[in-house]
Formats: C-alpha cells, sequence, structure tokens
C-alpha cells in the first residue's frame, strides 16, 4: 500500500510541475464557473416575461363573448389556448357524474394546477346579453388563478377589462344592437312584481327615452356616415363597472421534475454554475493522466516502471490513486470557492457521496481513455474528443433541464450528466438518500468497467 501512495503522489507530483496541465485542471473549471456563474441572472423566479398562458372557456358562445375572445387574442401579453372537444369527452368517459360544463371548466382547471397555464377565463352564459351596455347588472367574469401570483392576476384583470371597454365600444358602433337589450328590459319591468307603478312608469319612461335615442343615432349615422363611441382606448371613463370580475382560487401543484419545478428549488445563481465548473476540472484530470500513461508508454517510462521491484497491479493503482485524489481536490476547491460566493449545499454527506462516486466513474474512464491510442497526440485527440462529447451531452455547456427533450433523453448516456445530477441532488435539489443512490450507482458501476478494460489492456501490453 506504502509503495501505491508512493506512485500516486509521483504523479501528483508530475502534474503540479506541468504548469499548462494544472491550469486546465484548476485555473479553467474556476473561470468556467464564475463565467455561467456571471450569465445567470440569479435565484430564478416562477415570473415570466413572455406571453402568459390562459386558457379560455366559453359557456355563452354569443357573438359578444366571440368579440371578447379574439380583442384577448389580439393581445400580444396573452397566449391564448382552449380546451379541446376529444379532451372533455375522454374526461367524461371516466367522469360519468361531471356534465360537459363541468368537465371543462376542470379541465381549464388541471392546466393551471399543473402549471401548464397561468391562469383561466371562464364566460358564463348570459354574457352576450349584459357585454357592453351601460345599464343594470355588468356581466361575469371568472378569473382561476393561483392566489400567491398576485402581479399577475392584476395584469390579467386589466387585460380583461381592457377587452370588455372595446366591447362598449362596439355597442356604440352600431346602435341598434341596443334595442333588443332595452325591449328586454321594458318587459321585464312590466312584469316585475316587486316594483310600485310609479317606478314601473319612471323606468318604462327613461327606457324610451333611450329607445328613442338609439333610433335616432342610427339615422345619423346612416345619413351622415358618423360613428359614435369616441377614441376607444378611453373606455374607463366615468368609473363604469365593465364587468364583474369573480376570483377563483386554483393553487398550482408545479411538477418538481419540470423545469419550472427545479428552478423555483434553486437558491443562488452559483448552484448551477459550479456543479458544471467541477465537471469541467474533473475532465481536465482525466485528460491529464490519460496522456501522462500515453506519454510513459511512448517513452519507455512504464518498462523502467516494471523492471522496479513493483507489480503492474501496484503501478495501475498508483495512477488510479493519482487520478482519484486530484478529482477529489478539484471538487473541494470548487465546492469552498462556491461557498463563497454564496454556494450552500444542503448536505455535506451527500455531496462527499457524489464526489467519491464520480472519482470512481471518471478514474475508470482515464483508465480506458489511457489506451485509446500508443502515442500521447492520439490519446489527447481522442481524449478530448470523447470529453467534449459528454459534456455537451451531460450538461456541462447548457443545464439539461434548459435542453429540448430529445436532447434530455440522449443526456442519459453520459456519465457527466448522472454526476451533475449527483451534485446538485446535494447542492439544491434535496435528494434523499434513496435518490442518491441511483447516479451514484451509476456513477460506480461505469467507473468500474472503465477500471476493468484500461486495466486488463494495459496489464497485456
Amino acid at each position: 500500500m506504502n509503495r501505491i501512495v508512493k506512485m500516486a503522489i509521483k504523479d501528483l507530483k508530475l502534474l503540479a510541475r506541468d504548469k499548462m496541465g494544472a491550469f486546465f485542471i484548476f485555473g479553467f473549471p474556476i473561470l468556467m464557473g464564475l463565467f455561467f456563474g456571471m450569465m445567470y441572472p440569479g435565484a430564478p423566479s416562477s415570473n415570466t416575461t413572455s406571453a402568459m398562458k390562459i386558457v379560455i372557456v366559453d359557456h355563452d358562445r354569443s357573438e359578444m363573448s366571440g368579440q371578447f375572445i379574439e380583442s384577448l387574442n389580439a393581445n400580444s401579453n396573452l397566449d391564448i389556448d382552449t380546451i379541446e372537444t376529444a379532451a372533455i369527452d375522454a374526461y367524461l368517459e371516466s367522469h360519468s357524474d361531471f356534465d360537459r360544463e363541468q368537465a371543462e371548466i376542470q379541465l381549464s382547471r388541471d392546466q393551471v394546477r399543473l402549471g401548464r397555464r397561468a391562469g383561466t377565463v371562464m364566460i358564463p352564459k348570459g354574457f352576450g346579453e349584459r357585454a357592453g351596455v351601460f345599464w343594470g347588472e355588468s356581466p361575469d367574469i371568472h378569473i382561476g388563478m393561483d392566489d400567491s401570483r398576485g402581479a399577475e392576476k392584476a395584469m390579467m384583470e386589466g387585460f380583461v377589462m381592457e377587452a370588455m371597454g372595446g366591447l362598449f365600444a362596439t355597442r356604440f358602433q352600431e346602435p341598434t344592437s341596443f334595442l333588443p337589450d332595452v325591449e328586454q328590459a321594458k318587459q321585464q319591468i312590466s312584469d316585475a312584481d316587486d316594483m310600485n307603478p310609479a317606478q314601473k312608469l319612471l323606468m318604462s319612461g327613461f327606457l324610451g327615452t333611450i329607445e328613442s335615442l338609439i333610433s335616432s343615432a342610427d339615422e345619423i349615422q346612416q345619413s351622415d356616415g358618423l360613428t359614435l363611441g369616441g377614441d376607444t382606448e378611453d373606455n374607463g371613463g366615468g368609473g363604469m363597472q365593465f364587468a364583474n370580475i369573480i376570483r377563483d382560487d386554483v393553487t398550482q401543484s408545479v411538477d418538481p421534475n419540470s423545469q419550472r419545478g427545479q428552478l423555483q428549488r434553486i437558491r443562488s445563481k452559483w448552484d448551477i454554475s459550479f456543479p458544471q465548473a467541477m465537471l469541467w476540472g474533473v475532465l481536465g484530470c482525466v485528460a491529464g493522466f490519460a496522456i501522462s500513461i500515453a506519454k510513459e508508454r511512448s517513452e519507455g517510462t512504464m518498462v523502467r516502471l516494471q523492471v522496479a521491484p513493483l507489480s503492474k497491479l501496484e503501478i495501475l493503482l498508483g495512477k488510479a490513486l493519482a487520478c482519484f485524489a486530484a478529482v477529489l481536490l478539484v471538487t473541494a476547491l470548487l465546492t469552498l470557492l462556491g461557498y463563497a460566493l454564496g454556494m450552500r449545499p444542503l448536505s455535506y454527506p451527500k455531496l462527499v457521496l457524489a464526489a467519491v462516486s464520480m472519482a470512481v466513474c471518471f478514474v475508470g474512464i482515464m483508465m480506458t481513455m489511457s489506451v485509446l491510442g500508443k502515442t500521447e497526440q492520439s490519446v489527447s485527440g481522442s481524449g478530448w474528443a470523447i470529453n467534449m462529447v459528454m459534456a455537451m451531452l451531460g450538461g456541462c455547456m447548457i443545464p439539461v433541464m434548459f435542453m429540448p427533450s430529445f436532447m434530455q433523453n440522449l443526456s442519459f448516456i453520459s456519465p457527466i450528466r448522472w454526476a451533475i445530477q449527483a451534485i446538485e441532488g446535494a447542492v439544491w435539489r434535496d435528494f434523499t438518500w434513496t435518490q442518491m443512490l441511483t447516479p451514484c450507482a451509476i456513477l460506480v458501476a461505469v467507473g468500474l468497467v472503465g477500471l476493468a478494460i484500461g486495466t486488463k489492456i494495459l496489464s497485456r501490453d
């Protein structure tokens, strides 16, 4: 054992004398961690500057509700969606106690609860009869959003009121569209039992005056080509309430494995950048030690070591121990630097487990990589090519959570993905010991296989 440790110390000393090699193992990862960390704006928020995604449920299906939806659709700050008929049919098959309208409402709220949409807007029956009419009660509009999203809820209500103001302008541009509502109001007053004759006479006279004004306005428009209603942007004058907004609290239950669910756990921008930086340092160790073994083979140093009173196993274990120690040293240094900048690992024992598993994995990869060529140039070229592919797929350049879905599926073949996942599990993902088991077991398995392949080929040579 003493001779194995001395062999490892010898290799570490040689590494320290190679200033360029030491830079790529220790200096370059620090620069990468700082670079990527400064690119991130900070701990991500659930809010977003992109268009707000909402679901529209129209139970009125009138001309006015259609115009209201068109107005919301024209708003660049909104991304409008509806519930498909096929989804409603499928839901009703498994929920026979629901009618079609209840199923549509439930599905729209599920979209919000699952975090796929920011909110819902439900237009009830009778909306078209009251929308854009300046007498009587305002039409109801249901807005369903998570109660914690106060800013977005206020924005949504503002967009709804803006669209409702447009309906008033539409009514005034076509004055005769008020006539059916006036006739209906007059009939309701005539049939009302809780009004005395004086009140009925007063209200009927008022509505009759409105009817005359509407007819006169229509005649003026037809003869002179005038447009009533003024500037459609001035929709809030006189304190008129365009709609009665009913707020429905739809509490979101965000999928913890979704991008948003992962981002909500991050407490510092360094939580993402420093696990990436650690892997760049590990890749530097892998390439550096693989090249050193190739160099010793090509220059005859390996032969001289075999002449010494050392077994082949002791020589190879010494190389492996040196690479193992360098990986742990890189991880420790970058953890300390990350801590100084604000990274706070949730569990240091789990971080130690992740670091040891990662070291075992990449020691095995280093051993296999060292036998990919006979010269240090061939090992260097093939080794860094493999490293770059693993880095791109595994999340060293772009975090896996930001990759397209097909790239996320492809990343499973990269040991770097599992290494970053294990480190992040200890730093900010708050993995349980059971959840840590999967990435760590995969890393150790890959390392043992690589160590067996590399050792077998080196021993044979």
